[in-house]
């Protein structure tokens, strides 16, 4: 009766970080690694070419978009963390975590964007757009660091919360971007 109990599950190591750097990638990071680089590229391309070559609506075009982008991903990432996490009660994968640090690493994009429009002179639809802004991008390292601190597994609990936060700020960013 106890061995059923016991957990027949591959547990990956947790509590410390991959190397940063080690070239080693699966499926699931490579898709969703060349995916985000080739949106970047598309949306690159044509708004520089639709802007004739000015800076400002090349970054403010990059910066709409990513925001969409953002949401999209997060809903992805939260119903992956949502299967996993609950409807096969397993850890994180080291391409999950790899994942997240993809999206973090797109809203820091997009939040660098925003501070360089800023200082080009562009203003927000509200000024409480900058707050949110801030609250999306420093969202996803906060639940990254206790996903990674934690004692008690499995800790995908973490990213399901994490990520539907994220949604939240997100819509609500959206909701106060640029002036009609």
């Amino acid at each position: 009766m106890a061995e059923s109990s016991v957990r027949s599950k591959k547990i990956y190591q947790q509590g410390t970080p991959e190397r940063p750097f080690s070239l080693k990638f699966t499926w699931p990071d490579g898709i969703i690694l060349i995916g985000t680089l080739i949106f970047l590229t598309v949306v690159l391309v044509y708004e520089y070419a639709q802007a004739g070559g000015s800076s400002y609506p090349v970054l403010k075009s990059m910066h709409f978009h990513l925001s969409r982008y953002g949401l999209g991903m997060s809903l992805l990432m939260l119903g992956v963390a949502f299967y996993v996490g609950i409807v096969r009660k397993d850890d994180v994968t080291p391409w999950f975590r790899r994942g997240t640090y993809v999206v973090f690493g797109s809203m820091v994009i997009q939040a660098l964007l925003g501070f360089v429009m800023m200082f080009m002179g562009g203003v927000p639809g509200a000024p409480e757009h900058i707050f949110y802004g801030v609250g999306t991008m420093l969202c996803l390292p906060f639940f990254i660091f206790v996903e990674v601190t934690a004692n008690k597994r499995p800790s995908m609990g973490s990213y399901i919360w994490g990520f539907f936060l994220m949604l939240g700020v997100i819509v609500r960013c959206l909701g106060t971007g640029p002036r009609a």
